[in-house]
Order: structure tokens, then sequence, then C-alpha cells
């Protein structure tokens, strides 16, 4: 078994560089390359982490330094990218969505299966320690039968007006985490799904055909029920919580935000929170990197496969078609 794993880093924007940062503070991992198309952003990464930079991924992928990938790159590049990192049979680690269409996703499945290649998505929440507790605990049976989930994200602010036609729109941006911690947490599929939006602040997104407040009722495969609410207008604020409601026990993830403390003086109350999700899930970020490298090297299977980025996006877009047709959407398997 090889003692390290060599990453090369494909997208240097903001979650990039945090991904290349914790590839630099990995047990087992070494920064080999990085790659990104832009000039400033290429510069900047070759020089605070003195690796070799590409300006195109195709040459990164011919490198033999390079054993495995990281893909950070805008979703609308993402399958033309999986497909030559699968070519290539170099592991793969990509964001979340894997890709903005189920068919694409589901060319992406086939083919990692076929290749026999390890492939794992970059849905943070399912590393998150609390998370991870409440999964572990609902497994256990302590809980029960779940019964019922209510999931809420709220982003801070608005997005910038130049993101929102690259983002899939609330339900995928924002929406598919919620949806694909819910199906994790509950233990079986999405069979329904109601959802409703509106533009409650942001007027802009009107013309841009997004929303910037969500709702998403669901029906679950074992009978259970669930909400899932995501907004854009947190005040400044990261607010992401999680209860699962157990016939026995409930489980509750996020009540207590950063660190466990609160002011209180002068008739309120105040509580330590993240003001991003960089900030909320910090630890979940660098413990999804080390999984991947652990994997990787002891030749263990995914945590979270690209079934499930399939399935992330096919339950946002059934979310989004919702919303659009004002109905509610049943799923079969």
């Amino acid at each position: 078994m090889k003692k390290t794993l060599r990453i090369g880093v494909i997208g240097l924007g903001r979650l990039g560089y945090q991904h290349t940062m914790n590839v630099t503070r990995t047990m087992g991992a070494r920064l080999a390359a990085v790659s990104d198309p832009f000039p400033a952003a290429l510069e900047r990464a070759v020089e605070d982490f003195g690796v070799t930079g590409y300006a195109d991924y195709k040459e990164m992928l011919k490198d033999p330094a390079v054993d495995a990938v990281v893909i950070a790159t805008p979703t609308q590049t993402h399958y033309d990218v999986l497909m030559d990192v699968i070519a290539a049979r170099k592991p793969i680690f990509v964001e979340k969505p894997i890709t903005f269409t189920v068919e694409e996703a589901e060319k992406i499945q086939k083919a990692v299966e076929e290749a026999g290649l390890y492939l794992q998505v970059g849905f943070m929440r399912r590393f998150d320690p609390g998370h991870v507790a409440a999964k572990k605990m609902i497994e256990s049976g302590a809980c029960g039968k779940p019964i019922y989930i209510h999931d809420c994200q709220r982003d801070p602010n608005g997005p910038p007006p130049a993101y929102v036609p690259q983002s899939g729109g609330l339900f995928v941006d924002m929406g598919i985490h919620d949806l694909d911690v819910a199906r994790w947490l509950m233990g079986c599929e999405i069979t329904e799904i109601y959802a409703q939006g509106a533009v409650l602040k942001h007027e802009f997104l009107k013309e841009l055909n997004d929303v910037d407040d969500g709702q998403m009722l669901l029906k679950f495969q074992n009978g259970g029920l669930g909400m899932i609410e995501i907004s854009r207008n947190a005040n400044d604020v990261y607010d992401t919580r999680t209860e699962v409601i157990g016939l026995e026990k409930s489980v509750f993830v996020g009540q207590e935000q950063l660190t466990p403390f609160k002011t209180v003086g002068g008739q309120e109350i105040v509580f330590d929170m993240a003001n991003w999700c960089l900030g909320r899930f910090k630890d979940a970020y660098e413990l999804e990197m080390a999984a991947f490298v652990e994997n990787v090297l002891a030749g263990k299977p995914s945590p979270v496969t690209a079934y499930d980025g399939m399935m992330g996006i096919k339950l946002a877009l059934t979310a989004t078609a919702s919303f659009r047709e004002n109905k509610p959407i049943h799923l079969t398997y």
C-alpha cells in the first residue's frame, strides 16, 4: 500500500483554494499540482503552495506525479472534466453537484463503475461531527424508526447576480445538500417532493427566474415525512440545523453553533454563529478530504458515491420542477 497520495487540484476559486489548503493539512496526502485557466488564480496558488501549475488541466492529468484529483471547477464544467479524469483512471474527489443533469450524472456513474474507480462527492455534512453522531445514533436503533426530519439551511445574504445563472437555482445550489442529508439520515429514499418558493427580499432574482426562499415537503420509502427550508435571507449569519424525530428519541444537530457560548445582558441574548459555510463546516471539509485520502490509500469504498451524486441532482431538479409546476412529484426506484 502506498503511504502518500499525490493530489492535483483542478479549479482554484474560493472552495477549490480551501480544498487545496486542506490537502496540504491531510495526513498521507501531498499536493502535487494545481490547475486553473484563470492566470491570477493559478499564479496565486503556485506562489502560495510552491507546486507546479497548469493552465490546462488535461496537461496536469499527464503528469506522472499526480495520483488522484480534486475537482472544484464550476458545475457546468464537471461532466467534461470528470470524463477526462475517469479516462485517465485517477481517483476523484468532486464538489457537488456532480453535474447539472440526471442524464450526465448517470453516465458518470456508469463510467466510474465500469472503470472500477474511486469517486467521492463533496457532501461535506456527511463528515460534520454533529451529523455523524446523529447518523450513528439513528443506525444504532436508539431513536427507534426515524419518522420525521426537519432541515433548514439559511445563507447570510443573497448571491451575486452574476452567479445566479450558473448556480442551477436555489433548489439545486442550496437544496441539494439538505436533500442528501435527508435521505442519508432517514436511511431510505425520498418518494415525493412538493416544493414552493418566492422572492421575499432580493428583487433582482425575479428577472433571473430564481427565488431566495424555498420549502420542500417530503415523503419517504419508510412512510416517514420531512420538511426542508432553504433561504438566502439569514441576515449576515449562516444557519444550518437538522432535527430527526424517531419513535423512541429525537436527535437535533446544529442548535449549538460555532462555540458553545452565548452572551446575556442589556435585555438581549447573543449566540456565536458562523457567517459562512466554510466557518460552520470547517471540520467537515477537512474530514472529508482526510476520508478521501485514507480510503484511496487503503482501497476502501467511497462513503459518498457517484450514485449519491446522481441522486442529489435528481432530487434537486425534481424539487425545482415541483416548484415550477406547483404540484407534488412522485419518484419511483
